[in-house]
C-alpha cells in the first residue's frame, strides 16, 4: 500500500508540478495503511505520510489529489 501511494504521489508531483495533500482511501485500505506503519491513530499517520486523509467508501483504488484548504498537521514554528 504505501509504495503505491508514494506511485501515486511521485506521479501527481511530476504532473503538476506539486505534492498531492489529500488521500483518498477506503476502510480496508485506511486499516492496511495503519498496519504498515503501527500506528492506529490518523492524525499521527497523516502526520507521517504529509497529507490528510479522506476516508471514501466507494473508491476502489487509493488516490490523491491536491485542494486550496490549510493542512491541519502543519507544524508553525
Amino acid at each position: 500500500m504505501l509504495s503505491a501511494i508514494n506511485r501515486l504521489t511521485n506521479s501527481f508531483e511530476q504532473q503538476h508540478g506539486f505534492r498531492p495533500n489529500l488521500l483518498y482511501v477506503n476502510t480496508a485500505q485506511l486499516e492496511l495503511l495503519k498496519k504498515q506503519f503501527s500506528e492506529p491513530d490518523i492524525e499521527i499517520l497523516a502526520q507521517l505520510i504529509g497529507m490528510d486523509v479522506v476516508i471514501f467508501e466507494t473508491t476502489s483504488l487509493p488516490h490523491v489529489s491536491w485542494a486550496q484548504i490549510p493542512w491541519k498537521h502543519s507544524k508553525t514554528a
